[in-house]
C-alpha cells in the first residue's frame, strides 16, 4: 500500500514538475509579439526591438506607425517643447554623439 502511495506521488510530481521545465531563448523572449502578448505596450516592443537591431547592427525601422490627425501632433510638439523631460517618439531614432554641442541646449 504505501509502495502505491509513493509511486503515485512520484508520479504526480513529475507530471506536475515537467510541463514547468520548458525554456525560453533569448530570441524568443525579445520578439515584439511575445513582449506584447506577456503584457508590456508597443512602445516597449518597438523599444527592445530598436536596441537589439542596433545592437547587430540590423536597419532601424518603427514596427508601428501612429496615424494622428495635425491638432494631436501640434499639441505634442508643444508640450514637448515646454516639458523637456516628456519622452518623445523618436527618442531611439536619434543618433547619440558623446560630445556636447549647441543641439543639446
Amino acid at each position: 500500500m504505501k509502495r502505491r502511495f509513493i509511486l503515485l506521488g512520484l508520479i504526480t510530481t513529475a507530471l506536475t514538475v515537467i510541463p514547468s521545465m520548458a525554456s525560453i531563448t533569448v530570441e524568443q523572449s525579445t520578439d515584439p509579439e511575445f513582449v506584447i502578448n506577456q503584457g508590456f505596450s508597443q512602445l516597449t516592443a518597438e523599444d527592445i526591438f530598436m536596441v537589439k537591431n542596433r545592437a547587430v547592427g540590423a536597419p532601424i525601422e518603427p514596427l508601428y506607425n501612429k496615424n494622428q490627425n495635425i491638432l494631436v501632433k501640434s499639441w505634442k510638439a508643444f508640450w514637448g517643447y515646454v516639458d523637456p523631460s516628456r519622452d518623445e517618439f523618436d527618442r531611439l531614432h536619434h543618433n547619440i554623439k558623446p560630445t556636447p554641442s549647441a543641439s543639446d541646449l
